[in-house]
């Protein structure tokens, strides 16, 4: 993973809830990089034992391998959702795969499971404990783009600043462009100042049908301001 990471905060909170769909997707590679075995407790009081196989973010999926308990399999694909969890790289990881269903990667036959929007990490000397999953405060960004000013929807911010807005679909946005003067804000703080590097510009099709551009950027700030954003997608749960 890369550094700051996950597994470092980890050892300085003990109990972290991860909402970065950003960081969330480097640990799953993470697992998936290391051959992690994942579990399941399933309602017929059967384990299910698998690892990653592939990760597709755009798509918003991952598949499993089947288990070598043919009843597990049954029991795991006629679940609505399946609670996996993985011991890796020191911290215990727990997070949902939805929608399981039968599927085949390279001919090889697989399950299908939605990618987590969040994840509980805990360090493994710590016991797993049923935690409320606090409300996700409303990220807005108002951006100046020399006499033209949009607002976009901050919807993620990983450890190291990578950030991802969504914002309107017909915006003249280009990869390479550097906006100074961005105004962030959210209902725990003042108003941050920083300014956005784009890496990259999108054009997609949000759950409502709507149509979006989507900005993948790099946030400048104080260490202090990026810790305030950073906190409102990876929390301490302690």
């Amino acid at each position: 993973m890369s550094s700051p990471d996950i597994t470092s905060r980890l050892a300085l909170t003990g109990q972290l809830l991860v909402r970065s769909g950003i960081e969330i997707g480097r640990i799953l590679d993470s697992m998936l990089e290391d051959h992690d075995t994942l579990t399941a407790n399933l309602r017929s009081q059967m384990m299910f034992l698998s690892q990653l196989l592939f990760i597709e973010p755009v798509k918003g999926y991952m598949l499993l391998s089947y288990s070598h308990h043919k009843a597990a399999n049954a029991a795991a694909l006629a679940q609505p959702e399946l609670i996996l969890r993985c011991n890796h790289r020191g911290a215990q990881f727990a997070f949902a795969g939805a929608t399981p269903h039968a599927a085949v990667q390279s001919g090889q036959p697989c399950i299908q499971c939605e990618l987590p929007p969040v994840m509980v990490a805990l360090q493994q000397r710590r016991s797993a404990s049923r935690v409320a999953i606090p409300a996700q405060a409303p990220v807005s960004c108002e951006v100046r783009m020399g006499v033209l000013t949009f607002d976009a929807k901050v919807v993620d911010v990983s450890l190291d600043g990578t950030g991802i807005l969504v914002s309107d679909p017909a915006l003249p946005l280009c990869a390479g462009t550097r906006l100074e003067g961005a105004r962030i804000h959210h209902p725990q703080h003042e108003p941050i100042e920083v300014d956005l590097e784009v890496r990259y510009v999108s054009h997609v099709r949000l759950p409502t049908g709507e149509r979006a551009t989507r900005i993948g950027c790099k946030i400048v700030s104080s260490p202090q301001n990026l810790e305030e954003l950073i906190r409102l997608f990876i929390i301490d749960l302690q």
